[in-house]
This record gives structure tokens, sequence and C-alpha cells, in this order.
């Protein structure tokens, strides 16, 4: 059985640091783009450090002070518009095609135009600096696409087409891309810059299916956070130094938020510090399918409702999915670029988009498949 140490101890092993190199990533310049490779082993880390469950069920708490998402945690969460820097969004919409109704992505200069992206059918976009836009695309790997002309940064090792990936399994730093690998045994996590240069740092897991948290700062230095799930349970690891990490209870969607990290667990929101050790439950028991920051409020969805909930508890509907034009139930929320995007849907195809005020006022019908 794996030791279980006080939050003191943990604190103290938690002094980590890994190193990063730093690159200019909207240069013109690119190297040849290195292969996304796994690894036939992981190697088990020489230090685990696993932090115990709480003793008690979680309290309900007013929540307080929620604390602000940074704005690279941010954008590394599933979007549903892209905003590059000339005002234009990037968003998903569908079409007829060959075999059926079909994702695309579309521009849209907010000038009464909009045109679609051509990326290779499947293409999952996934970031944006404003300049240029980053999507996978199964059997070529990760791709930047700026004026018109696509290029690939780091290149596929897969079959082309066996495993979807997730947003979750990529992450954008400032200077370099993370992106999982998955291996026989595990998960590798490995990075590299906007070039398509790879680093040498590696992060190893012994689970399948690993996904990308972020990073927080513990003691001045960054640590990589990443979930996985064993059985019906979700984790996330907090990695250290020399191959130490911490192992923490959490659920989906996990969420750093300052030192605080929030998920989804057994249909409620709830919140944790990154110790691991006063979990509370912010939302009453429910169905939540996803939650955002936005000004001093949280707000999540049942993919019925979108509900806010302000600093003192007090939670408010403030949107249904009827109130979005072409839907039957609400996809999701997000923020991007300082305003609040609700996306519905209708079918299995059908998408649409809106912005709406912190009071749930759609003040923008962006756009419907319908």
């Amino acid at each position: 059985m794996r030791k279980c140490i006080t939050a003191a101890v943990m604190a103290a092993l938690l002094a980590v640091y890994f190193a990063a190199g730093c690159s200019d990533h909207n240069t013109d310049n690119y190297s040849e783009p290195d292969e996304i490779t796994t690894t036939d082993a992981v190697t088990t880390a020489e230090t685990v450090i696993t932090v115990a469950e709480p003793s008690t069920k979680p309290e309900k708490v007013i929540p307080g002070d929620f604390g602000t998402p940074s704005e690279e945690t941010e954008k590394n969460r599933p979007q549903f518009v892209h905003i590059m820097d000339d005002g234009s969004y990037v968003y998903l919409s569908g079409k007829n095609g060959q075999n059926g109704r079909e994702d695309v992505y579309i521009l849209d200069d907010r000038k009464g135009h909009t045109e679609e992206l051509h990326l290779p059918a499947k293409s999952l976009v996934l970031y944006t600096d404003g300049k240029s836009l980053y999507y996978y695309s199964s059997g070529e790997g990760i791709c930047e696409y700026r004026d018109g002309k696509t290029k690939v940064i780091i290149k596929d090792s897969t079959d082309g087409g066996s495993t979807a990936r997730e947003r979750e399994e990529f992450f954008f730093a400032k200077d370099r891309i993370y992106f999982t690998c998955p291996t026989d045994s595990g998960t590798v996590i490995r990075s590299a810059d906007y070039s398509g240069k790879l680093s040498g740092e590696e992060y190893s897991l012994e689970y399948k299916n690993a996904h990308i948290v972020g990073f927080t700062e513990v003691s001045g230095k960054n640590s990589l956070v990443c979930s996985y799930r064993i059985s019906i349970n979700e984790y996330i690891r907090v990695f250290g130094e020399n191959g130490a990490y911490v192992d923490i209870k959490s659920g989906e969607s996990p969420y750093i938020v300052g030192d605080k990290l929030y998920y989804i667990k057994e249909r409620r929101l709830c919140r944790n510090d990154l110790s691991g050790g006063s979990e509370v439950y912010i939302t009453d028991m429910g169905s939540i399918s996803g939650f955002c920051f936005f000004e001093d409020k949280l707000y999540y969805t049942d993919s019925a409702v979108v509900y806010a909930v302000d600093s003192d508890g007090k939670t408010k509907e403030i949107l249904s999915a009827g109130g979005i034009e072409g839907s039957d139930f609400i996809d999701g929320i997000c923020t991007a670029g300082g305003r609040l995007f609700v996306s519905g849907g209708s079918g299995a195809f059908n998408h649409s988009l809106a912005e709406i005020d912190e009071n749930g006022k759609v003040t923008e019908k962006i756009h419907s498949d319908k």
C-alpha cells in the first residue's frame, strides 16, 4: 500500500521545478518537424506520495472568492469559439458531406463574411495565439494554420485514425506544446517548442487515457498536473522533481484556479486544495455537465439550464436551452476574450452559438445550423 503522509510533509516534497526552454512561437522559420513517438515502457517514479482522502464527507460551504483562472489555463479549456487578433471568430458548424452530416470549422470575420476552413476531416482545433490556429489531425499530427496555409509542427506516429483525440490531451504553454503519447503500459507526456523541436523532458504515468490539467505554482516553482481514471474514480497527479509525485482523488473536468482545484464529482461541483486536504462541494446534487468562471461568478450547466452562483452562494437560473436559437440542449459554456459564450445543440450535428452577459441575456446570436 502506498504511504500516506501529512499535508506538511507533502508541501515540503512538492517544492518542484522542471526546466523549460524559451522560443518565439510566432517565428516564420521552422525546422523539420519531429515525430510524436511513444515509449515502450513507463518508468515508475522513485518517490510515490499518495494523499489520504478526507475522513468525512465534504460539506457545502458559501463559496466566497472563487479565484481567477490564469489566461493560459482558461485558453486550454475546451472552447466553443476561438477569437483571433483581428476580431474574427472560428467556431464549429456542420454541413452535408459524402458520408452524411459532418463537422467543419467556420471563419467569421464579424463583418458579414463567413467561410469554411478546409482542414482535414475530423480535425480538432485546439488553440489560438491570436495569429495562428493550432489543430490536431489524425495521421498528420499537431498542425499550425495561418493565413490560409497549414504546416505540420509535430508529426503523428499513430496509424492514422484508430483513436480519436480529446482537447484535454494537449496543453499550450507560452513557449512549448505538451501532448500525451499513449503506450502499451500507460501514458507518456512530452513537449516541443512551437517550431516542433522536441524537448528531452518526459512525464510517465502507468495509466492509459491520461489528460493534462495544466500547471500550478508550488513553492515558487511550476508543477505539471495531469488526470487519470481508475475504474469510476478520477485522480490528479502533481509531478515533483526527480520522479516524485502526489496523487489526489478528484473528479471530472478538473480546473486549476489559483491554489484551488474545481471538478465535477457525483454530479455536483466540488473544490479542493491542491494538497487534497479540504474537499467541499459548491453545488447541490444535480447533473452538472460543464462550468466556467466569468467576472466574479461561477457559471455551470446541467445541459438544460445555465446557472450563476455569486460569492454569497446564491444560485440563479439565468438561461434555458430554449433561449438559444435552434437548440434543444446546452453543449456547454466557456469564456474567451473576456466574453461569455454558450453552445447549444439539436440532434446529433446541429450547433448553435451565442454570447450572453453575466445575467444570461443573449447579447448576440453568433451562429445556428438550423
